[in-house]
């Protein structure tokens, strides 16, 4: 693609992204004004094909019923995809993703494969051996999502 048709995209991507999020001008500029949003909106497209999983791989007395192979599904910007994950979730487990999340920001950010070297996440109960309740461990990946599939993920038209 040549350079002008390159920038061009950019632009659209900065229009579309000062819409979506509401900003002012001055908003966008004061946003664009720091190198890594400029390099994070270069590198959008893994954040807008691909999905983060957070796979359970072992669950011991989850009251929320988690379960092995159950996923916590979301977008490449860490929106979960309700239809996609357990009804039933529970925030702990949750909660305990924010960090993975901000890992494969990273990755994509520095347009890297959607694999973490430390990939797997523990919830914060314990579990009733140890004096919680019950325990939940995760692998956390990311996967591409066909071109035909992104319609209908949050940002991605």
């Amino acid at each position: 693609m040549p350079d002008k048709d390159k920038q061009d995209k950019i632009e659209r991507r900065w229009k579309k992204f000062q819409d979506a999020q509401g900003y002012t001008d001055e908003e966008i500029a004061m946003y664009r004004s720091k190198s890594q949003h400029r390099k994070a909106m270069e590198n959008a497209p893994k954040f807008m094909t691909h999905k983060i999983i957070a796979e359970v791989v072992e669950s011991h007395n989850c009251n929320a019923g988690h379960k092995p192979g159950d996923k916590f599904v979301m977008t490449g910007n860490g929106y979960l995809i309700a239809e996609e994950s357990p009804k039933l979730m529970c925030m702990h487990a949750l909660t305990t993703l924010m960090p993975y999340v901000f890992a494969m920001w990273d990755r994509f950010y520095e347009d890297l494969d959607g694999e973490l070297m430390l990939d797997m996440a523990h919830c914060p109960d314990v579990g009733c051996r140890r004096g919680g309740w019950g325990e939940c461990i995760m692998r956390v990946y990311a996967v591409e999502v066909p071109k035909e599939e992104r319609i209908g993920i949050q940002g991605v038209k």
